[in-house]
């Protein structure tokens, strides 16, 4: 009977393959499994008389048993091992075969022993799951082995967990006896920057002014661009000297110690406490030269050369005096007027200036060496010819130029006490000054004429100066013979020899008014011609005898 049943099998299985498996099968294989399509490779994966079909799925994916057997991985983790919890088949050729709890992208990644944090949180799985990123040797050659399947497309097996599987190494093994993580994290590969322990982690700690630096401003070499990115060259600098970095501006003057004189907090001497003591030099700062920047005298041009000169002023400063004080054989005369402690005010005082063609007295004592020794904003110091008018303005015109005697005439007249207070004496001039006249002021008589004020070729007559009252009623007299310059006032007039008409008897004891009236037509007071007859004056009325 057993017989019949095998031989009524075997004729259908021959007769009508196609039939029987459609009627064993659930449905086609998925494609990674497409070539063990056919009812003949069915004891392949399955196994009579059980539903497991995990040893089978083990016999052939042989890295996913590695994984279980040596507890590596997702795989290694479960605790049971049913492949077909995650895993299922005959669905559709294009069927996914792998059923992800709770998502695929939900997945709890942690499970593989392969934590995601920081930025690997935000990618997709194939950007990191990529056939070129497998590394394990079993999963290549399992690969190798199944030329019918694309393995290293599909599976998530086989990747390395250090960065340098992932990422390219933009630092061309630098740090080959380093980690990653020991600069960089996942959250932000520019945390390096920040973060890096520069003290702790190389042989030159950063102190002062190089905390503040950027990276690149030393580490200035770069490596080759590795796709879109391109480091800087980290090791192999030469840090034992200063000058590894910084420029000598003193040219090996000064050795190769510049913590002689500078810090790493600052270069500039006025902020390093002991900096450069210059006392120790040739030449000891005093006054101002302590004080000033060392590029004023240093200049740019042999800034620190030994032989430089200095033992003249003029060999830093400019010389103002365009040389009139410089004396033979480099005499170093600007300190018989200036010293180091400042150009300003000059050493050269009143006393010295005795010594000179020009004393200094009265109100010149007063002005600032400036208002003499500038003139059209240019200095000047010599002056020829040494006299008033080289730096006063004359406003007297071409008056006087008669009298100078060597330039000098301004001296007949002022002082230089006070340009006001005049040492004329006006005795001198054709014109004693007598009387009232002594006490007036000049501008009384000479006045102003346009520009200067006349004095030369003044008009004496009394006219001249004073109004004729009289209205010409004397123009054949002088003023003299009536009035004095003591006083306006006809003290005592001689009626007897100035007149034709002179006074006696009673006539002396008259006032001058009874006489002499005022006259409309002359609106002053009439004094000749005087009618000279007793009626003139007096009235005698009706004389009887």
């Amino acid at each position: 009977m057993k017989l019949k049943h095998f031989a009524l099998g075997l004729f259908f299985l021959l007769n009508y393959p196609l039939t029987l498996e459609a009627q064993l099968s659930p449905g086609p294989l998925a494609e990674p499994h497409a070539h063990l399509s056919g009812f003949t490779n069915c004891l392949t994966c399955h196994t009579w008389g059980s539903k497991d079909l995990s040893p089978k799925c083990l016999e052939c994916h042989t890295p996913i048993q590695t994984r279980i057997e040596d507890e590596l991985g997702f795989h290694g983790n479960l605790e049971e091992n049913d492949c077909l919890a995650c895993h299922t088949d005959h669905m559709d050729r294009n069927f996914e075969m792998i059923h992800w709890e709770p998502s695929q992208k939900d997945f709890d990644h942690l499970q593989t022993g392969y934590e995601l944090e920081g930025q690997h949180l935000k990618l997709n799985c194939n950007e990191c799951h990529k056939s070129e990123f497998i590394i394990s040797e079993d999963v290549l050659e399992y690969a190798t082995s199944l030329k019918t399947s694309d393995v290293l497309s599909s599976t998530f097996l086989g990747l390395g967990s250090d960065c340098a599987n992932c990422h390219a190494d933009v630092h061309a093994n630098e740090f080959v006896d380093q980690t990653c993580d020991d600069c960089h994290s996942e959250n932000n590969w520019d945390d390096a920057r920040d973060n890096y322990d520069h003290d702790f982690d190389t042989n030159f700690p950063l102190r002062g002014a190089h905390k503040q630096l950027e990276c690149e401003k030393c580490h200035t070499a770069s490596q080759e661009v590795v796709g879109e990115f391109q480091a800087q060259q980290f090791t192999g600098l030469k840090f034992n000297l200063c000058t590894n970095c910084h420029q000598d501006q003193h040219k090996g003057s000064f050795g190769s110690n510049c913590l002689k004189c500078h810090t790493e907090s600052t270069f500039k001497q006025e902020d390093v406490a002991g900096a450069f003591n210059h006392q120790v030099t040739r030449y000891p700062l005093v006054g101002k030269h302590a004080i000033v920047e060392c590029e004023l005298c240093h200049t740019s041009k042999d800034r620190f050369k030994l032989a430089s000169s200095f033992d003249q002023c003029s060999d830093c400063h400019i010389d103002n005096h365009e040389g009139i004080f410089q004396k033979p054989d480099r005499d170093n005369s600007c300190d018989q007027c200036h010293s180091v402690r400042g150009f300003f005010p000059p050493l050269f005082g009143v006393i010295e200036h005795r010594n000179t063609r020009f004393a200094i007295d009265g109100a010149h004592l007063a002005q600032p060496c400036i208002f003499c020794h500038q003139q059209d904003f240019e200095p000047v110091y010599r002056w020829e010819p040494l006299a008033c008018q080289s730096c006063h303005t004359t406003v007297h015109g071409e008056q006087f130029t008669g009298y100078q005697q060597n330039g000098n005439w301004c001296e007949s007249c002022h002082r230089t006490s006070d340009w006001a207070d005049l040492s004329f004496d006006h005795n001198s001039t054709l014109f004693p000054l007598t009387g009232k006249h002594e006490k007036l002021d000049c501008s009384a008589c000479h006045v102003s004429n346009v520009e200067i004020t006349q004095y030369e070729d003044t008009d004496s007559s009394c006219n001249d100066c004073h109004s004729d009252i009289h209205s010409k009623q004397f123009e054949e007299q002088i003023c003299e013979d009536c009035h004095s310059t003591q006083h306006w006032k006809i003290p005592e007039f001689d009626h007897f020899s100035l007149t034709e008409f002179p006074l006696d008897g009673q006539h002396q004891d008259l006032a001058c008014g009874q006489c002499h009236k005022f006259e409309l037509l002359l609106n002053t007071i009439r004094f000749k011609p005087i009618p000279h007859k007793c009626q003139d004056c007096h009235s005698f009325g009706d004389f009887k005898r």
